[in-house]
């Protein structure tokens, strides 16, 4: 075979330079294989590299030959080769290549994305070892090499090349210069290497590539990189398109595939619809967002938050609706939703999802900007931000609405227009702290109790309750708060005192130690455990203290033990003997804790409601359903003062009452309200199965 192949080239030296695909396929494998004598059972690999490189689409639209796919009936297929024969074809994923190969069954599809990191770094550690040979490095400096080549080939390719290359610099000086920390010395090869990939996806001007046609080209590959590189989190194919179709411009909204398709050297998840699109090096990024070195490819990341922000507000105006996922009544937790999850995430696509968590995020990050203002206070001036509340708490990210909605308010500061839209931003965050945790349990309980409660002072009460969407919600009709209490949530779960409580330095987690010989995480917005209780003290915890990093909790028993708990595992990492109260250094050292709000008898409170038809409560049938008839002519309602709700038979909720509202007091068989208490009109409360009509 090797002398039959050698014969061909000798014979006609220009089949090493021809184009003609099927000229090669024929001269160089077909006709060589008849003329070989002897055995040819060995295996026979044929490796073409870079196929993408190959001339143009219509040079490769001979690779249908490798496909099997060619109309040529005088030339021999490739499943018509011997078994032994094998063919490794590199290239990157242009769409023309991708056509031809889909769904192809002799052939195996193997992406970039898909190679483990640790095979990447030993084949690029052997790919080094071999071109700086002889050259007296050891393996430890390959292995730097290796590293720092962050499974990019072709950076270890410039590297080498660069370590080897001749002037006034010794070998070690250059490889010094290329492991560098410093941009000005190491990335200048990679910036080369990007400058050349973005040529040939973007060629010069010539005949073929008019100027205008090059310019289109540029200003969406901008836009799309763009997009890429501001997000918040990385977002499959579907998702930037859907996003994109809210930008601003007519000439953004293209799809997103376009100016992909060509970038599978820079981006991963090119290759699968379903993969969230992300740069692949943190090099790349770096390089366009510096317009030194990038030039005309430069990405101006300002314009790119503000396109996203918009798209985002946008996003949520058409996609937001009441009952997004379908709840079924207000009488259970969402834990008691049959098929809820299966609804989440069939009722909430990525980019609705998305663009509710992070909008927030594009809009404080962008240069203030009236239009988008604007769009902010639709936001806020729209039933749809309940809406947002109730879509928050599904996908269990409401606590990250409260630190960004203050971010608001500051961007919004100082701007008369647009005063009542801060105002409401801060609003929001009081109602999610006072109410969070309740309305994670049971969202509609976000428009039956919260919305009702809010303090007659509250933007959202004055500008939502009784309103025409909200008509039909219980009301305060005495005894009323006027603005937010001081008292914004009650975290219960130990069972004897509380000697200890500290936050967390970013001001998100709570952590409490006992008597009960525990400690605690709660989650400080929503005052919801956020873990297991952890246990490993045998004693009474005296002392608690978070790390000034955030990533440990010391505390201290009278166990005489100080132990250290790691928050991502929930587990002590150290322990230490005789100390009560620990404090932190400076020096960095967390954790996170749970628990469930147990059901205390003794704060179990009957309810009697009003005989008085004016203020009773209406539609009772299904509330009271299962009940005896004793408990149906008596008190078949119970108030938790734990938990604050008012439950009925079957631990049906009628609806939440804040711990500002919990007045009262039990004379041991029913619950009492005293005058100057909370008295709540329920005659026009939508509930249960109802709960929608609201």
């Amino acid at each position: 075979m090797k002398r039959a192949l050698a014969d061909a080239v000798q014979a006609a030296s220009s089949l090493k330079k021809t184009a003609d695909i099927l000229q090669q396929w024929q001269k160089l494998l077909i006709e060589p294989l008849g003329k070989s004598s002897g055995s040819t059972g060995e295996p026979i690999v044929i490796v073409i590299d870079a196929l993408d490189e190959s001339g143009g689409v219509e040079t490769r639209r001979d690779l249908r030959i490798l496909a099997g796919k060619h109309q040529n009936s005088s030339v021999r297929k490739i499943t018509d080769l011997p078994g032994n024969f094998r063919f490794i074809v590199t290239s990157r994923p242009l769409d023309d290549i991708k056509t031809e190969f889909r769904g192809v069954q002799h052939i195996r599809q193997v992406s970039m994305d898909d190679i483990p990191t640790a095979v990447a770094k030993r084949d690029i550690h052997a790919y080094v070892s071999n071109e700086l040979e002889g050259l007296n490095f050891q393996d430890r400096e390959f292995a730097v090499l290796a590293e720092k080549a962050e499974g990019l080939f072709q950076w270890a390719h410039l590297a080498c090349g660069f370590i080897k290359e001749s002037d006034v610099l010794s070998l070690i000086e250059r490889y010094k210069a290329v492991v560098s920390r410093d941009p000005a010395e190491r990335n200048m090869l990679l910036h080369d290497m990007y400058h050349l990939i973005l040529t040939n996806i973007m060629p010069r001007d010539t005949p073929s590539h008019r100027p205008n046609l090059r310019s289109t080209k540029l200003a969406r590959f901008r836009s799309v990189m763009g997009q890429i590189l501001s997000t918040a989190e990385p977002l499959p194919l579907a998702s930037l398109n859907a996003m994109r179709h809210h930008f601003l411009t007519g000439e953004d909204i293209f799809d997103v595939e376009l100016v992909v398709q060509s970038t599978g050297s820079l981006l991963s998840g090119t290759t699968n619809p379903d993969s969230p699109i992300r740069s692949l090096r943190q090099s790349f990024r770096d390089f366009l967002t510096d317009e030194r070195f990038s030039g005309e490819s430069f990405i101006d990341l300002s314009k790119a938050y503000r396109d996203l922000a918009f798209a985002s507000l946008r996003v949520m105006e058409h996609g937001l609706r009441f009952n997004i996922c379908d709840l079924k009544s207000s009488y259970l937790l969402n834990s008691e939703d049959p098929g809820l999850q299966e609804r989440v995430k069939k009722c909430i696509p990525p980019h609705l999802s998305y663009s509710s968590r992070f909008w927030t995020s594009h809009v404080r990050t962008a240069v203030f900007d009236k239009e988008l203002a604007k769009e902010v206070k639709k936001l806020f001036d729209h039933e749809r931000l309940f809406f947002w509340l109730e879509l928050l708490t599904l996908i269990n990210a409401l606590s990250g609405a409260v630190p960004a909605l203050p971010l608001i308010a500051q961007w919004l500061k100082g701007q008369s227009e647009f005063k009542d839209a801060s105002s409401t931003a801060m609003d929001v965050q009081r109602l999610i702290q006072v109410f969070g945790g309740m309305i994670l349990h049971s969202t509609p309980h976000l428009y039956v109790s919260a919305l009702p409660f809010s303090p007659a002072n509250s933007p959202l009460s004055r500008q939502f309750q009784f309103s025409a969407r909200f008509p039909n919600t219980f009301r305060v009709a005495f005894g009323r708060d006027m603005n937010w209490p001081a008292v914004q949530t009650v975290l219960r779960g130990h069972t004897e005192s509380v000697s200890s409580v500290s936050f967390s330095p970013d001001g998100t987690r709570i952590v409490s130690g006992s008597w009960d010989e525990t400690v605690r995480l709660w989650d400080a917005a929503t005052g919801q455990p956020v873990s297991e209780p952890l246990w490993g003290h045998t004693h009474p915890v005296l002392s608690v203290s978070f790390s000034p990093d955030g990533t440990r909790i010391a505390t201290g028993s009278s166990d005489n033990t100080v132990q250290l708990w790691d928050v991502v595992m929930r587990q002590p990492s150290q322990q230490c003997a005789e100390s009560d109260h620990p404090a932190f250094s400076d020096e960095p050292r967390t954790i996170e804790a749970t628990t469930t709000m147990p059901l205390n008898t003794w704060n179990n409170h009957f309810t009697s409601f009003s005989s008085n038809s004016i203020y009773s409560l209406r539609n009772t049938s299904e509330f009271t359903g299962g009940a005896s008839h004793d408990d149906r002519s008596s008190t078949p309602f119970v108030l938790n003062v734990d938990s604050g709700w008012v439950v009925g038979p079957q631990r049906r909720l009628l609806f939440w009452v804040p711990p500002a509202s919990r007045l009262f007091y039990s004379p041991g068989c029913v619950l009492v309200i005293p005058r100057g208490g909370p008295e709540l009109d329920l005659s026009r409360m939508a509930h249960g199965q109802y709960w929608q009509k609201c």
